[in-house]
């Protein structure tokens, strides 16, 4: 599978495109999201297919990015 941006899909860089600055939790970043989209009625839902967002690649990346501002 091609890359996007250097992550996974271009879903899973979107994510962290939008909250990847925060610092904050996969697990509050991710039912935040599945709430909003619940919200969503019609043809929009539909463009919306959150088992695409890899949030394993996204804990990561957040986690590594913690531990490097902790040692600077």
């Amino acid at each position: 599978m091609e890359k996007y941006n250097g992550w996974t899909n271009r879903e899973t860089w979107l994510v962290n495109l939008w909250f990847g600055d925060d610092n904050p939790s996969v697990e509050s970043i991710k039912e935040f999201i599945e709430e909003e989209v619940e919200k969503l009625s019609g043809f929009l839902k539909d463009f919306i297919d959150m088992h695409l967002v890899d949030w394993e690649e996204l804990e990561d990346a957040w986690e590594n990015e913690l531990i490097d501002e902790d040692e600077d």
